[in-house]
């Protein structure tokens, strides 16, 4: 089923993950771009999961396919779930590692949110579980700068759900009361690209004693 893909992705050499780290992360950006809107189909075809997790484990095993079919063998990096942090115990829901390294440290981490009828869609910003606030507190990725987050929609449509996402943002920037944790309006979503049944957005976001992160979205129509 994957095989036929015809994507103009070339995964760099093994050497070359391990000289440059802005290179190598750039080299999962370009994978992510080039393979994700198979996804829906694929999901689709093998009627997976409606639950979060069902779903990232899903797309963890669909990528793992498109990078050793891409690859011809062995793929320098992977994805996995639920990477554990440093400072924290909450996990993201999906990380990037690079193979050859001594220890499971990411290259990248994503936060993963449904997005329907059924869900507390506004934890996809604020809250408890919210993804961006997690972010914001660094109790994800703190030693990384540039990361992700996944929209899996499932009910109406991308556009929809990045003007509520924009507009809880303007409210938290005006309204919110909470003294360890800052909110601005220049933290809302921009699109970055659209491809077939997936919208990618971009957005920065100050955290309590890091610089800020840069966190790529996709959200993706299933």
């Amino acid at each position: 089923m994957l095989k036929n893909r015809n994507t103009p992705y070339q995964i760099p050499a093994k050497e070359s993950l391990s000289v440059a780290p802005n290179f190598e992360i750039s080299k999962v950006w370009q994978f992510i771009d080039c393979n994700i809107s198979g996804f829906p189909s694929y999901y689709q075809s093998i009627k997976g999961s409606d639950k979060e997790n069902g779903i990232s484990e899903t797309l963890i095993y669909y990528f793992f396919h498109c990078l050793s079919e891409q690859l011809g063998g062995f793929p320098p990096y992977y994805f996995g779930k639920n990477p554990t942090q440093s400072q924290s115990e909450k996990e993201t829901d999906v990380g990037v590692f690079l193979i050859e390294s001594n220890k499971p440290i990411t290259l990248i981490e994503f936060e993963a949110k449904r997005l329907s009828k059924a869900s507390n869609n506004k934890e996809y910003v604020c809250g408890k579980r919210g993804g961006i606030e997690r972010f914001k507190r660094q109790d994800h990725a703190s030693h990384l700068s540039v990361c992700g987050m996944l929209g899996y929609v499932q009910n109406s449509h991308a556009e929809h759900w990045v003007n509520k996402i924009n507009r809880w943002i303007h409210e938290l920037s005006d309204i919110n009361t909470d003294a360890t944790i800052r909110w601005s309006k220049d933290e809302i979503l921009t699109r970055a690209a659209s491809f077939p049944n997936v919208e990618k957005y971009s957005s920065s976001h100050q955290r309590l004693s890091l610089k800020a992160i840069f966190l790529w979205r996709y959200f993706i129509e299933l």
